[in-house]
C-alpha cells in the first residue's frame, strides 16, 4: 500500500456534539508545541454571537468546525488512550470556558435558592452543577503507576496555559501577566458577561434564571457539532493541520514556526522542553511582535525579504530544514531556537530605541551621545527599515563599529527618506545584504567595514538627494504647521547643536560633533523667534507669513525650563542669552528679528544642514 493511502487509512473523521466529544474522546492534550490561547475579544465575540444564534433559532445542528487530533496512550492510566489536540485547541478551551461559566452561574443561583430556603431548588441546582462539572469539565484519573486517583480537566492546555486554564475551570485566582493568559481570562469574564450575563440577568426568579441555563448548557452540549478528526500517527496529523492552515485563517508564523521546530524535537524530550520555554520567552507579548522580529530577522540573515505568505517557509528552508535524526542534529535545532531568543531581545531593543549593548560589552570610546542617536534613528526619524542590518550588526560588530554604523543611518535616513523622500527598496536593497554578509563575516573570522555600505549610500544620496534638492525640501516641509515634520525639526535643530563648534569653525573636514551633555530630543521645546501669535501692537506683515518656517524656528533644551511664549523678541533675548543650546544663544546677539536677519538665519542652516548631513 502507498504511503499516501496508508496516511489515508490512518484518518478517521466523525461529526460530534460538544457534550459527547468532551465526555467520551476526553481526555485531550495540546502539545506543548502548539501555540497559546491566543482568541481576542472579536474572536470570542464571534463565538458568543453563534451561541445567541443556536439558542434564539433553536437549532439542532450548528456546525462549530472541525478539530484534528493524534491518538496516543498514556501507560501510567488506567485508562491509556488519549488525544493530542493538533488543530482546534481554541474552539475547544473556549467551549470549556463557556461550561466552566455556566458551572459557575449554576453555584450562584445555588446560593440564591439557600437565601430564599428554597430546599428543592438548591439541590437541583448542585446537581446541575456538579453533573456538567464531572462529565464535561473534569475526570477521574487513576495513575496505576503512582497509585494515585485524582481529578484533571478534561482538555489539558500547554504547559504556559495550563495553570491558568485549570485556575478558570475551578474558580481559583490565578495572577500572570502572559498575554495568552490575559486573553483567558477576557475570554472566561467576556462570555460570563455577554453570553450568560444576558441571557438570565433581567429575568426576576431564580427559577427562571435555572431553566434558562439549562437551556444554554443542553443547547452548547446536544445541538452544536465539531468533526473530530483522528490520526493515529503523527505525521498524518500534521500533515492535515498544515492542509487546513493554509486553506483556512492562516496561523501566525511565530506559532507555526514553534509547532515546527517543537515536532521535529520530539524524540528528543529535554531539548524539546528546553527549546519550549525559548518559545514561550519569545511569544510571552502574543504572536503579533514575535512575527514582526521574524519579518526582519529573515532578511537580516538571507538578504532579501519574503512576503508574509512566503516567511513560514522561508525560515524553514533558512533554519530548519529536515527532521534531526540524532542527538547532534537535534542539539543543531536547539541551538538555533536559543540564537532566536537572543536575537528577540536584540529586536526589542533595537525597536524601541534602545542601546542593544550590556554594561559589560561597552567601549571605551563611545559615548552616551552616540549611545542616543539609536533612539533618535528609530524613534524620531521612524527608520525601521534599518533595524535588520542593525540586528546583524549588534550580533557581529563591536559597539564602537555599532555606534558609526547608527550614525551614518541617522544622517543618511534624514536626508534621503525623510527630507527628499527617496525609495525604501532603493535603501533596503544595501542594508540586507550588508546584514547578511556581517553573519558570513562572523562566522568566518573577517573583520567586517562599512567602506561599501558608506559608497552605495553616498551613491544614492548624491542621485536623490543632492544639495540642491535637500535645501528645498527643507525649507518645503519644515514647517511648525505641519504637526507631522515636528520630530524632523527637533532632529534638525539639535543636531546643527550638537555640531555647532564645528560649524563656528569653518565646518572643514569630516563633520565633528561636541562630546558635551546629550539633548533628550523629546523634551526639547520648539520656540518660534517671531511669536507664533503676536500681540497687535508688535504685528510685522512680513514675518507673519514666515512664523512657521524653518528659519524662525530655534528650540529650548529640556534643562532651560523657560517658557517664552508670545513676547517680542526684545523681551526674548536675555532668554535666548542663557539658553542650553548654542544654536538659540546665538539669537540674542541681534540687534532684531526682521525678514532680512531670517533670510540671513535660514541661508545659514541650510548651508550647515548639507555640512553635517552627508555619508
Amino acid at each position: 500500500m502507498s504511503t499516501s493511502r496508508s496516511s489515508a487509512a490512518s484518518v478517521k473523521p466523525s461529526s460530534l456534539p460538544v457534550g459527547e466529544l468532551l465526555e467520551k474522546r476526553s481526555p485531550f492534550r495540546v502539545p506543548r508545541y502548539q501555540r497559546p490561547y491566543a482568541w481576542d475579544t472579536e474572536r470570542v465575540d464571534e463565538f458568543i454571537d453563534d451561541i445567541q444564534t443556536l439558542l434564539d433559532k433553536g437549532q439542532s445542528d450548528h456546525f462549530f468546525g472541525s478539530m484534528v487530533a493524534i491518538q496516543t496512550n498514556d501507560h501510567t492510566q488506567a485508562s491509556t488512550q488519549l488525544h493530542e489536540v493538533v488543530d482546534g485547541q481554541q474552539r475547544l478551551t473556549t467551549f470549556c470556558l463557556l461550561i466552566a461559566q455556566i458551572v459557575r452561574h449554576a453555584r450562584q443561583l445555588e446560593e440564591e435558592a439557600r437565601a430564599v430556603r428554597d430546599e428543592k431548588l438548591k439541590i437541583r441546582l448542585d446537581i446541575f452543577a456538579e453533573e456538567t462539572e464531572n462529565r464535561y469539565l473534569f475526570y477521574e484519573c487513576y495513575n496505576t503507576k503512582e497509585g494515585t486517583k485524582s481529578y484533571e480537566p478534561r482538555l489539558e492546555l500547554s504547559k504556559e496555559d495550563d495553570a491558568k486554564f485549570r485556575a478558570l475551570l475551578s474558580g481559583h485566582t490565578f495572577t500572570s501577566s502572559r498575554a495568552s493568559h490575559k486573553l483567558l481570562q477576557q475570554a472566561y469574564e467576556t462570555i460570563g458577561k455577554k453570553l450568560i450575563g444576558s441571557l438570565i440577568g433581567n429575568l426576576d426568579s431564580t427559577r427562571s434564571k435555572f431553566q434558562e441555563l439549562q437551556r444554554l448548557r443542553d443547547s452548547i452540549l446536544e445541538d452544536t457539532f465539531i468533526i473530530h478528526i483522528v490520526s493515529e500517527d503523527h505525521q498524518s496529523g500534521y500533515r492535515l493541520f498544515s492542509v487546513l492552515n493554509d486553506r483556512g485563517k492562516r496561523l501566525a508564523v511565530a506559532d507555526l514556526l514553534r509547532s515546527h521546530t517543537l515536532e521535529q524535537l520530539d524524540r528528543f524530550r529535554v531539548l524539546q522542553e528546553q527549546s519550549a520555554r525559548r518559545w514561550d520567552d519569545i511569544l510571552t507579548e502574543g504572536s503579533h511582535l514575535a512575527d514582526e522580529f521574524l519579518k526582519v530577522y529573515l532578511p537580516s540573515m538571507t538578504g532579501s525579504r519574503l512576503s508574509p505568505e512566503r516567511l513560514f517557509d522561508g525560515l524553514k528552508k533558512t533554519l530548519f530544514k529536515g527532521s534531526p535524526a540524532s542527538e547532534h542534529e537535534a542539539l543543531e535545532v536547539a541551538n538555533k531556537i536559543k540564537d532566536l531568543t537572543d536575537e528577540f531581545q536584540n529586536f526589542i531593543s533595537i525597536k524601541e530605541g534602545i542601546w542593544p549593548y550590556p554594561d559589560t560589552a561597552r567601549h571605551p570610546a563611545v559615548t552616551d551621545w552616540q549611545r542616543a542617536r539609536l533612539k533618535r534613528l528609530i524613534t524620531v526619524l521612524k527608520h525601521d527599515l534599518s533595524i535588520p542590518l542593525l540586528l546583524a550588526a549588534c550580533r557581529c560588530v563591536d559597539e564602537k563599529r555599532f555606534a558609526e554604523l547608527v550614525h551614518m543611518l541617522e544622517k543618511f535616513a534624514f536626508r534621503y527618506k525623510n527630507i527628499c523622500d527617496g525609495h525604501a527598496s532603493a535603501a533596503s536593497k544595501h542594508y540586507y545584504a550588508t546584514a547578511k554578509n556581517l553573519r558570513v563575516f562572523a562566522r568566518t573570522g573577517m573583520q567586517p567595514t562599512w567602506d561599501k555600505l558608506t559608497t552605495e549610500l553616498r551613491k544614492l544620496v548624491d542621485e536623490r538627494a543632492p544639495a540642491h534638492k535637500f535645501k528645498a525640501q527643507l525649507v518645503e516641509k519644515l514647517r511648525y504647521d505641519h504637526p507631522t515634520q515636528r520630530g524632523n525639526i527637533r532632529e534638525l535643530l539639535t543636531t546643527l547643536d550638537d555640531y555647532w563648534s564645528w560649524l563656528q569653525q569653518g565646518g572643514k573636514g569630516s563633520p565633528k560633533h561636541s562630546t558635551g551633555l546629550v539633548v533628550d530630543i523629546d523634551q526639547a521645546t520648539i520656540e518660534h523667534i517671531y511669536p507664533q501669535n503676536s500681540a497687535s501692537k508688535n504685528k510685522n506683515e512680513d514675518l507673519e507669513k514666515i512664523k512657521h518656517r524653518l528659519g524662525n524656528l530655534s528650540y529650548w533644551d529640556p534643562r532651560d525650563n523657560v517658557t517664552a511664549a508670545n513676547r517680542p523678541f526684545t523681551e526674548k533675548r536675555a532668554l535666548f542669552a542663557n539658553s542650553q543650546s548654542a544654536l538659540t544663544r546665538s539669537l540674542s546677539v541681534l540687534p532684531d528679528w526682521n525678514i532680512g536677519q531670517y533670510n540671513i538665519r535660514l541661508q545659514n542652516i541650510l548651508e550647515d544642514a548639507c555640512k553635517i548631513f552627508t555619508i
